[in-house]
C-alpha cells in the first residue's frame, strides 16, 4: 500500500462563511477546535462547492440553497480555494469565487496549475475582487481557466473535457458515471452524524448497481399480462355458462329471423305487382266523383247571383236606416238632458261663472304686482294707522291733544307733539278716561314749562340739547273733522280687507290657480251646453218625420232578410252534398297518401331477404286493392320486425362480447360469429381443456420474470460476501471484526420461491388453478404467494431488489465479543458507532475507485463532536482511515492531540469574523511540523 498519496493538501476560505481567512491542511489528521457554533461545520461544508459541485446532491443543515449561496458568496471578494498535489510533481489550485450581490450571489468555478498562494488574492490588506483576479494570476505566470460545474466534475473524475492540456484527476473512479454515487457518499461522510442504516443499504445497492438487472416488477401487471389470454378465455367460458339464457335467446332469434326472411320474400313480388295496378284504380274513381262535384257547383253559382243582389239591396237599406237610427239616438240623449231646462237658466249660470272668473283673474293679477313681504308690511302699517284713527275717533272731543291746545299755542303744541307718542295724544281726558287731571293749574304750568324748553326746533334739557327739526309733529283733527275721519277709517278697513285677500291668495297661489282652471272648464261646459240646447230645440220640430221614415225602412229590411234566409237554406243543402263528395275524394286521397307513405317506409330494399338462412313460406297470398295500404303497412311492420331481429341479434352478440366473449369477433360475417359461439356453447368441456394448457404456460412466464429479481438477490449475497472479506484484510480501528450482513425478508423471498418452484412443477407436468385472480387457488401455498406478491407490489409501486432484504451490522470487539445491530445508532459506544459509519462510507467509496489507482489518492472525511470519542478510539480511527486512503478531520471544542495538527479558530475582538492562519497551526507530530516548515521554505 502506498504511504505517500496524492490528493488535496489545503483548504482556504477568504471572506466567506463568517471567516475573514481560514486555512486548513487536508493531507494529515487535523483537530479543528473552537467553541460551539463558531463555524467548524461551515468550513467542512464548504468542500461541497468544489468537490460535489452538483448542488442537487448537497446538503446544508436545513438551510435553503439560496440562503447558503448568500452565506458563502456574499460579495465578489468571497473565495473557497483548494490545493491538490498530483502525480508528476504537479500542484493544482481549484477555486470557487463569488460574483456578488448584483448577480444574485452566483459563483464561478476556476482552476489553474500551480500552488495555492493567498498573496495572489490580496491587494495590500484588501481581498481582490474576482473581476481582477485573473489579471493578477496571469501576472504571476499562472493560467487560470473558468469552468462550468460539469467541466470541473469531469476534470476531478478523469472524464472528457475541452481542455487538452489540463488534467487533475483526484477521484479515480472505475466509471465516470459513478460520480453521483461517489458524491452522495462523500457528502454523507461530511455529515456522519446523519448516516443511517437505510442510507447504508441505499449506498450498497448503488455501489453494486452494475451487477444487478435493476428490475422493478409490477407483479400485478406481470401476472395479468401472463394470464391475460388465459383469463380472457376463462372469462369467456364463465360468461358462456353465466349467459346461457342470452345464448339460447340468440339461437332463437336466428331461427325466427329465418322464418321472417322466408315470409317477406314471398310477399315482396305480389306487393310490387299490386302497387303497379293501383294508379288505374284510383284514376277511375276520381273521374266519377269529379262529374258529380261540377253539377253541384253550377247549382251553387246560380244561387250565389240571387244572394248577391239581395245582399246589395240590404246593405244600401242598412246605410239609410243606420243614419236615421243615429239621429233618433242623438235626439233621445238631448231630450233626457234638456227636457227640464230653458235657455235663460243656462245663460244666467254662464254669466255667474264669468263674473267669479273675472274677480279671481283680477285678484291673481294684483298679487303679481307686489311681493309677499310688501303686502305683509303694508298690512302692519295699515293696522297701526287704523288703530290710531279709531282711538282718535273715539276720543275726538276730549283727548290729551285737545287739552294741549287749550293751554298752549298751536306752535307749541306742534313742537311738543314731536316728543310725544301719537297714541298718547289721542288718550281721553274725560271723566273715566285714560288721563285723569287732578289739578288743572299745576298741569297747565307743567305744559308751559315743557313748551318753554323748546326753542328754535331745539329741546334744551339740563346737560343736553336735542334737535327736533327732523321730527314731524302730529296733526289731530278736531271735532269738525269727525266725518272725514270716519270715512278714512272705512277706506282703511276696505283696503285692509283687500290686502288680506291678496295675502291669502299669495299664501295658497297653487290652489287659486287650480280654482281658475276649474272655472275655465265650467265656463266651457256651460257654453257647450248652450250650443247643445240650441240643436235640441231645432231637432224637436223634425222628430215626427224622422221616426216615420225609420219605421218604413225597418219593415222593408225584415222582408229582404227573409228572402236571404231562404237562399241560404238552399245553399247549405248544396254545400252538404259537396262535403259528402269531398269526404269520398278525401278518403280516396288518404288511401293514396297512406299508400305513398307506407311505400316510402318500405325497408325491404335495405334488408337482405335472399342470402343467409331462411324458412320457406307456404301460405297462399291474396291482396285487396281497397286495403292495399294496410297490406303494405303490415308488410313494413314485418320488415321492421326483421330489422329489429337483426338489431336484437347484433345487440345480444354485443352484450356477450362486452361480457367477455370476444374470440369469435374475427369471423367474416355476423351469422358465422353467432353460429360458432352457439356451437362452442354446446361444446364447453373441450374449451376447458384448452384453457388449462394456456394457464400452465402463463405460470412459467411469471416465474421467468421473478427469477431475474431472485438472481439479483443471490448476486447481492455474493458481492457482500466478497465485500466483507475485503474488510478483514485491513485493520479496522478498535474492532476485531466487522460485517454487513444481508438478511432476506423471509415472507417476500419465500413467496417468490414458491412461485418459482410451482413453475418447475408445471414444467414437469403438474397443474394449478391460477386461472382467475378473483377465485381462491386450489393450491393454498401458491395462491397465498400470488396474493401476497400482488399486495406488496401494489403497496410499493413495484417489487425491486431493495424490497427483498434488510441489512444488519455484525461487530466483534477486541475481546472477541460479537454483537449484531439493525441500526447504527443503537450500536454500543460512540466510538463504535463512528467506526461503523466511517467503515461503511470509506469501503463503499473504495468500491467505486479503480483497483490500480485507489491507493494513490487520499480523501478528506469529517468527524464532528470528536471529543466524545476516547483517544484510543481516535488513534484507531486515524490508522484505519489512513489504511483505506482517507484523512480524518476532527471537530471539537477542545483540541484532540492524537491528530498531527491542531487548528484553533480565532475570533476578532468585535466577534464578527473568524480567523485561521497557517501560523496558528499547532503540530503535534514532529515529522508533520518538519514537513510543514520545509514546505514553507520552498514557498518562500
Amino acid at each position: 500500500m502506498t504511504t505517500n498519496r496524492f490528493g488535496l493538501t489545503k483548504l482556504a476560505l477568504l471572506n466567506t462563511a463568517g471567516y475573514g481567512k481560514c486555512v486548513l491542511p487536508l493531507n494529515k489528521p487535523v483537530s479543528v477546535c473552537a467553541p460551539n457554533n463558531t463555524g467548524k461545520s461551515s468550513v467542512i461544508n464548504a468542500l461541497q462547492f468544489p468537490l460535489i459541485n452538483d448542488m442537487r446532491l448537497t446538503e446544508w443543515d436545513g438551510h435553503s440553497f439560496e440562503e447558503t449561496r448568500k452565506f458563502y458568496f456574499g460579495s465578489d471578494r468571497s473565495y473557497i480555494l483548494l490545493e491538490a498535489e498530483l502525480p508528476g510533481d504537479r500542484t493544482m489550485t481549484i477555486g470557487v469565487a463569488g460574483r456578488g450581490k448584483a448577480s444574485g450571489y452566483q459563483y464561478q468555478y476556476f482552476c489553474y496549475e500551480g500552488a495555492l498562494d493567498l498573496g495572489h488574492y490580496m491587494a495590500g490588506n484588501s481581498i481582490l475582487p474576482y473581476g481582477k483576479l485573473f489579471e493578477r494570476l496571469q501576472s504571476q505566470s499562472l493560467h487560470p481557466k473558468e469552468l462550468k460545474a460539469n467541466e470541473l466534475n469531469a476534470l476531478l473524475t478523469g472524464g472528457a473535457t475541452p481542455f487538452e492540456h489540463l488534467s487533475m484527476k483526484l477521484i479515480a473512479l472505475n466509471n465516470v458515471s459513478d460520480a453521483p454515487v461517489y458524491k452522495e457518499i462523500f457528502r454523507r461522510m461530511l455529515n456522519l452524524h446523519k448516516l443511517s442504516a437505510q442510507d447504508v443499504k441505499g449506498f450498497m445497492l448503488k455501489v453494486f448497481d452494475r451487477h444487478f438487472s435493476n428490475a422493478r416488477i409490477d407483479f400485478l401487471a406481470v401476472w395479468h399480462n401472463a394470464f391475460d389470454k388465459v383469463n380472457r378465455m376463462r372469462a369467456q367460458l364463465a360468461v358462456m355458462e353465466r349467459e346461457s339464457a342470452a345464448i339460447t335467446a340468440l339461437e332463437n332469434l336466428l331461427d325466427s329471423r329465418a322464418v321472417l326472411r322466408g315470409k317477406l320474400a314471398a310477399y315482396q313480388p305480389k306487393l310490387d305487382k299490386a302497387l303497379a295496378q293501383w294508379h288505374d284504380h284510383m284514376d277511375d274513381k276520381q273521374q266519377a266523383l269529379g262529374e258529380q262535384h261540377q253539377q253541384l257547383l253550377d247549382d251553387k253559382a246560380s244561387l250565389k247571383g240571387q244572394h248577391s243582389f239581395l245582399q246589395k239591396q240590404l246593405m244600401n237599406l242598412g246605410g239609410s236606416k243606420g243614419r236615421l237610427e243615429q239621429w233618433l239616438a242623438d235626439y233621445d240623449r238631448l231630450h233626457q238632458e234638456f227636457a227640464l231646462v230653458d235657455a235663460s237658466t243656462l245663460e244666467h249660470n254662464l254669466a255667474s261663472l264669468k263674473l267669479e272668473y273675472e274677480d279671481l283673474v283680477g285678484l291673481l293679477a294684483s298679487v303679481k304686482a307686489q311681493p309677499l313681504s310688501a303686502i305683509e308690511r303694508r298690512i302692519r302699517d295699515l293696522r297701526r294707522q287704523l288703530s290710531s284713527n279709531k282711538l282718535q275717533f273715539k276720543n275726538l272731543e276730549y283727548n290729551f291733544y285737545s287739552r294741549l291746545r287749550e293751554d298752549l299755542s298751536p306752535g307749541e303744541v306742534a313742537e311738543l307733539s314731536k316728543l310725544l307718542n301719537p297714541d298718547l295724544l289721542a288718550l281721553s281726558t274725560a271723566t273715566g278716561g285714560d288721563i285723569h287731571i287732578e289739578d288743572d293749574h299745576a298741569f297747565g304750568e307743567l305744559l308751559e314749562q315743557l313748551a318753554g324748553c323748546i326753542r328754535a326746533d331745539t329741546l334744551h334739557l339740563p346737560g343736553a340739547t336735542v334737535a327736533l327739526k327732523h321730527l314731524g309733529s302730529h296733526d289731530f283733527s278736531a271735532s269738525e273733522d269727525k266725518v272725514a275721519l270716519k270715512e278714512s277709517i272705512e277706506q282703511q278697513e276696505a283696503e285692509l280687507a283687500q290686502l288680506n285677500a291678496q295675502l291669502k291668495t299669495l299664501q295658497d297661489l297653487e290652489a287659486k290657480q287650480a280654482e281658475k282652471r276649474s272655472l275655465e272648464q265650467q265656463i266651457e261646459q256651460e257654453q257647450a251646453a248652450l250650443r247643445a240646447f240650441a240643436r235640441f230645440d231645432e231637432m224637436r220640430g223634425q222628430y215626427a218625420e224622422q221616426q216615420r221614415q225609420f219605421d218604413a225602412l225597418a219593415e222593408e229590411e225584415a222582408m229582404l232578410s227573409a228572402q236571404l234566409d231562404e237562399l241560404r237554406g238552399q245553399e247549405t243543402r248544396i254545400n252538404d252534398q259537396l262535403m259528402q263528395l269531398q269526404v269520398q275524394k278525401d278518403n280516396l286521397q288518404r288511401q293514396g297518401d297512406a299508400l305513398a307513405r307506407v311505400k316510402g317506409q318500405r325497408l325491404d330494399d335495405q334488408l337482405d331477404l335472399r342470402s343467409g338462412r331462411q324458412t320457406p313460406y307456404l301460405m297462399d297470398i291474396q291482396l285487396d286493392m281497397d286495403g292495399l295500404a294496410d297490406t303494405v303497412d303490415y308488410f313494413n311492420r314485418e320488415c321492421r320486425d326483421l330489422r329489429n331481429h337483426d338489431l336484437d341479434i347484433a345487440n345480444t352478440y354485443l352484450h356477450l362480447f362486452k361480457q367477455g366473449i370476444t374470440q369469435y369477433d374475427g369471423e367474416p360475417d355476423e351469422e358465422s360469429r353467432c353460429q360458432k359461439l352457439i356451437n362452442s356453447f354446446h361444446n364447453l368441456p373441450a374449451e376447458r381443456e384448452v384453457i388449462a394448457r394456456q394457464a400452465r404456460a402463463a405460470l412459467v412466464d411469471v416465474a421467468g420474470t421473478l427469477s431475474a429479481l431472485r438472481n439479483d438477490l443471490l448476486r447481492l449475497h455474493s458481492e457482500m460476501e466478497r465485500f466483507n472479506q475485503s474488510i478483514t484484510r485491513h485493520p479496522i480501528s478498535n474492532l476485531k471484526g466487522f460485517k454487513i450482513e444481508v438478511l432476506d425478508r423471509p415472507a417476500l423471498v419465500q413467496h417468490i420461491d414458491t412461485i418459482l418452484q410451482a413453475s418447475k412443477q408445471v414444467e414437469q407436468g403438474e397443474s394449478f388453478n391460477l386461472l382467475d385472480l378473483s377465485q381462491p387457488s386450489n393450491d393454498k401455498a401458491l395462491g397465498e404467494a400470488k396474493d401476497y406478491l400482488i399486495q406488496v407490489g401494489s403497496e410499493r409501486a413495484g417489487l425491486t431488489l431493495d424490497d427483498l432484504f434488510d441489512i444488519r451490522f455484525k461487530v466483534t470487539d477486541r475481546a472477541g465479543h460479537t454483537e449484531s445491530f439493525d441500526k447504527i445508532d443503537s450500536a454500543g459506544s460512540n466510538g463504535t458507532r463512528i467506526t461503523i459509519k466511517l467503515l461503511c462510507g470509506m469501503l463503499f467509496i473504495r468500491e467505486l475507485l479503480n483497483d490500480k489507482e485507489r491507493d494513490q489518492y487520499h480523501i478528506p472525511l469529517y468527524i464532528d463532536e470528536a471529543a466524545d470519542i476516547d483517544p484510543a478510539n481516535q488513534r484507531a480511527i486515524i490508522d484505519t482511515a489512513r489504511h483505506f486512503g482517507f484523512v480524518p478531520i476532527f471537530a471539537s471544542v477542545k483540541p484532540q492531540i492524537v491528530c498531527d495538527v491542531v487548528v484553533p479558530i480565532r475570533t476578532t475582538r468585535d466577534g464578527t469574523l473568524n480567523l485561521v492562519e497557517e501560523k496558528d497551526w499547532i503540530f503535534v507530530s514532529p515529522q508533520a511540523e518538519q514537513h510543514h516548515d520545509a514546505a514553507l521554505a520552498v514557498d518562500a
